[in-house]
């Protein structure tokens, strides 16, 4: 093969990887050129084995030149050697030459340009805010320690990609790509240094305006007075200063470290206590302004909120601009709080109220005009929100005596009068009695003074009268009014207290009454005459309880200032307990707490005293029952007894009269 020939062969095999280098190169993207390598060159080129290409040619495309080529031109040879010439070629085209100089030429490459890996740091001055220095949260317009990053040097490779705030108003940037720079500075952060000061400017135009629309205007005293009447205002304004007042008079509560719980010293109780064991004065609630100079009416508390006691006053003889009826609502649990929870005003003298049993925001309160007014504890009113009409067919004299009965979905309210009217309200319609009942007993009249329903009944009741009997009846049914009357007293009932403490024996029959007489007397409702009477007291008895915890416990007091707590399991003739008062005070009315550790005192000071009450008061044991069982049976005994003495006595008399009498007229005649 000529030369010439083996050239063209060359110079079209390399048209044809040309031509194949440039498709491959078209399929390629074209911002991610590629460096000629052997992977890239093909195998083979129009069905010709890599065999048949030049080695030279293959190392000058990949940039390896020689330093000595062949000759352009060879000598001619003769046919006959040139089969010896094809075999020499073909041998020489196996294996390299045999003197390569090898040269290394530098070739221009194009260059990707990846972002680094996106860094967000924090400066220390973000985290942390030096003392001194304001927040910039709590204040945003006064933080100028923070700055922008472009208004220093371009930061290096390394501090890229930070997240910085910027001072006053201006918001947050974050540095994405490298930025081409003029003079040190980016181009995007010329335009955006222009763009935050005109920020700045705006924002702290707008932060004048904002401050001067903080600063309000002084309102004129119409309407500072406007907003003081206002109902919001008022609701706000009571509830927060009764939330101020139990904070600031909240003290720790004082523990008895030297208390047993065990219960032995129950069992190792003295029977001869001193008074300081058996109760300790807690505490007095008294106000300068709505109980000086009137006297304690009544007591109740509350069965939601068991340290809530609602207490009734009459009207105050020193000052008449004053309203004449007046109840409030003490609080039990904040010690030293010196003020009432609530205050509550009527036009006329309250003689009775109570808590409404099913309703914990309701007062209810019976007068003197004979008007019984409801007051809600959810208005911001102190006057009443209702009220009954003074007509024939409700009560036209003092209400002495209110109890809720019933349940919490069916209740009444039963108020007593003495002119002798019960009457049945539904407490959320008082506009008149649903009924209402003349209290006779045989066609006599009876001026109720004191009422109670035994138990949870809401049919049969107990009342006392003015003219010192005790009666009971029942409200529907055949005999429906007063039915029987139970006589001992020879005075007005002043109290009356049915026992409703549950246990292995029934004493639910059993009542308590106490009269102007001086004296307190037991009674069943199974006989007619007194169980028992207890004759301690120099002066009227004002008032007598039972305990709702202990069956054999009852409280007394009277208008010397003096208050007994009786134990019948005991000594059914003198009290567990005597006290007077000093400062000559008359004591009104007494009541137990619902858990039966606390007694309250009313007296006619308009002062409520209350007293913590020894736990073996408390706690009864299981056979006080049994215990009381028997000393009511004793009582029953010394009464038959003392009812044959004095029927023994008085046949004697009656004969010794019916000789007299036959003797003088024998002499007559």
């Amino acid at each position: 093969m000529s030369t010439d020939q083996r050239k063209r062969e060359l110079e079209e095999k390399r048209a044809k990887l040309e031509k194949m280098r440039q498709e491959k190169m078209l399929k390629n993207t074209p911002t991610t050129p590629m460096t000629p390598s052997f992977g890239s060159m093909p195998s083979s080129a129009s069905g010709t084995t890599r065999e048949d290409t030049d080695p030279d040619q293959i190392l000058k495309e990949v940039g390896i030149l020689q330093t000595a080529s062949l000759p352009a031109s060879s000598p001619s040879v003769s046919p006959g050697s040139a089969g010896a010439t094809s075999a020499s070629s073909s041998h020489q085209k196996h294996r390299p030459p045999s003197s390569i100089s090898l040269q290394i030429c530098q070739q221009t490459s194009a260059t990707i340009s990846v972002a680094p890996k996106e860094l967000v740091t924090y400066s220390k001055e973000v985290q942390t805010i030096e003392s001194g220095d304001k927040d910039p949260a709590a204040s945003p317009i006064q933080h100028e320690h923070l700055q922008w990053d472009d208004e220093f040097p371009q930061p290096s490779a390394g501090e890229r990609n930070q997240l910085v705030y910027v001072s006053d108003e201006d918001t947050m940037s974050f540095d994405e790509n490298p930025k081409p720079s003029i003079g040190g500075m980016s181009l995007a952060s010329v335009a955006d240094l222009k763009r935050t000061r005109s920020l700045k400017q705006q924002n702290k135009q707008f932060s004048l305006q904002g401050q001067s629309s903080l600063t309000k205007q002084e309102l004129t005293n119409e309407e500072r007075e406007q907003i003081f009447k206002s109902e919001h205002f008022q609701d706000f304004f009571s509830r927060s200063s009764r939330l101020i007042e139990r904070s600031l008079w909240e003290s720790p509560q004082a523990f008895d470290i030297f208390k047993d719980y065990s219960g032995r010293d129950l069992d190792e109780q003295n029977e001869k206590m001193d008074v300081g064991e058996i109760i300790k004065f807690d505490r007095e609630f008294f106000d300068e302004r709505w109980t000086r100079h009137r006297i304690v009416t009544c007591i109740d508390t509350s069965t939601y909120h068991p340290e809530l006691v609602l207490a009734s006053y009459s009207q105050n003889d020193e000052s008449t601009h004053e309203s004449d009826g007046v109840v409030l609502i003490w609080n039990t649990k904040y010690k030293s709080k010196p003020t009432p929870e609530y205050v509550f005003n009527c036009q006329s003298w309250v003689t009775s109220c109570v808590f409404s049993k099913f309703h914990p925001n309701i007062l209810l309160g019976g007068t003197y005009s004979g008007q019984i007014v409801v007051w809600d504890t959810r208005t911001n009113k102190r006057t009443p929100v209702q009220r009954t009409a003074l007509s024939a067919s409700s009560h036209t004299h003092p209400v002495y005596c209110l109890q809720v009965i019933g349940t919490q979905n069916a209740n009444n309210l039963i108020s007593i009068s003495n002119e002798g009217k019960m009457c049945s309200w539904n407490i959320e319609m008082m506009t008149q009695p649903q009924e209402s009942m003349d209290l006779a007993y045989r066609t006599k009249p009876v001026a109720a003074t004191r009422m109670v329903f035994p138990g949870v009944e809401v049919n049969n009741f107990i009342i006392g009268s003015e003219e010192g009997q005790a009666y009971s009846g029942s409200r529907h049914g055949n005999k429906a009014g007063i039915q029987d009357s139970y006589e001992g007293h020879f005075g007005p009932i002043t109290g009356l207290s049915c026992h409703n403490v549950n246990g292995s024996v029934d004493f639910s029959p059993l009542f308590l009454t106490s009269s102007f007489d001086w004296s307190v007397k037991l009674w069943s409702l199974k006989e007619s005459k007194p169980l028992n009477s207890f004759e301690v007291n120099s002066d009227y008895v004002t008032d007598v309880r039972w305990s709702p915890v202990h069956p054999s416990v009852f409280l007394t007091c009277d208008i010397t200032g003096r208050f007994d707590i009786w134990n019948l399991n005991h000594d059914s003739e003198l009290p567990l307990l005597s006290t007077t008062l000093d400062g000559n005070v008359a004591l009104n009315k007494c009541l137990w707490s619902h858990n039966g550790q606390q007694i309250i005192l009313g007296d006619d000071q308009g002062k409520l005293r209350l007293y913590d009450v020894n736990e073996f008061l408390t706690n009864p044991k299981q056979d006080d029952f049994n215990k009381l069982s028997n000393t009511l049976q004793e009582f029953k005994r010394n009464t038959l007894d003392a009812f044959d003495d004095n029927h023994s006595s008085s046949v004697p008399s009656t004969t010794t009269t019916a000789t007299a009498s036959s003797t003088s007229v024998s002499h007559n005649s």
